[in-house]
């Protein structure tokens, strides 16, 4: 099992940017989103997720989702379960177990997370934890993050992730990743984000240090529709094992469908 920092990065990022106020304020809510990786050593790699939130009574939400990735490298299918909240206030967060199959390994990747976010006027902190384990092989990511709007329609973000990986028989790996972003809205309606990533990736026979920038575009035709677009640039040449560069584009669709009656 290889370190999900990068997936992580991708996932807390649109989360910010979609999430609003919570998880919807009693709507059903569709989240969808795919990215597509291309690296210069010939690999490439499809991430898809489809996730669908139900209102229920006190503020929680269940959460459905559908996974996958398909790639030169991996071909990985699953779901994910689990119940959200949003008290009355400044509080929301999320429980949820994913369970995945390795179609080439023929393996089981069991994945939770728990996370918890406070959000009041211009700033927003959350933690969040998340464990992985499979047949060989346990870990986990803490990943805390800060946002804050320095003026209106400028917001200025940063998320640390600190992971831990144990490998069979005694191997232990311990990876760090840093995301900072900006985020300028030219308009109510259309949002403009720069950041960049920097990270290690120590695992079983390869160790080394990369970076990316990015840089993305959120427009909202409707207050129920969100629509994101993100190209990134990875540049991770001082890898031991296949040295690469690699360019991401993901788009995500947010749809609020109503409202409680």
């Amino acid at each position: 099992m290889k370190p999900k920092i990068a997936i992580t990065v991708l996932a807390v990022l649109f989360a910010a940017n979609a999430a609003g106020t919570a998880f919807g304020q009693g709507q059903f809510r569709n989240i969808s989103s795919v990215g597509f990786d291309y690296y210069s050593d010939k690999r490439y790699g499809l991430v898809w997720e489809d996730v669908f939130l139900t209102p229920l009574p006190s503020g929680f939400y269940l959460i459905t989702a559908a996974t996958g990735t398909n790639a030169s490298f991996s071909d990985v299918t699953g779901g994910r379960l689990g119940l959200a909240f949003d008290l009355p206030g400044a509080f929301y967060g999320e429980g949820s177990y994913a369970l995945e199959y390795d179609w080439r390994t023929e393996g089981l990747l069991h994945t939770t997370l728990l996370s918890a976010t406070y959000e009041s006027g211009p700033a927003m902190a959350s933690m969040s934890f998340t464990g992985e384990f499979t047949d060989s092989s346990a870990g986990g990511i803490v990943s805390p993050a800060l946002r804050y709007s320095i003026v209106p329609g400028f917001t200025l973000g940063t998320t640390v992730f600190v992971a831990f990986h144990h490998y069979v028989p005694v191997e232990n790996f311990f990876n760090f990743a840093l995301l900072g972003t900006a985020e300028y809205a030219l308009a109510p309606e259309i949002l403009f984000s720069l950041g960049g990533t920097f990270s290690t990736v120590y695992e079983p026979e390869n160790q080394f240090e990369k970076w990316s920038v990015l840089g993305g575009v959120t427009v909202r035709p409707w207050n129920t529709v969100s629509l994101k677009s993100q190209v990134e640039y990875t540049n991770a040449m001082s890898a031991k094992v296949n040295p690469h560069e690699i360019v991401s584009l993901v788009l995500v669709v947010d749809i609020k469908f109503r409202g409680n009656e």
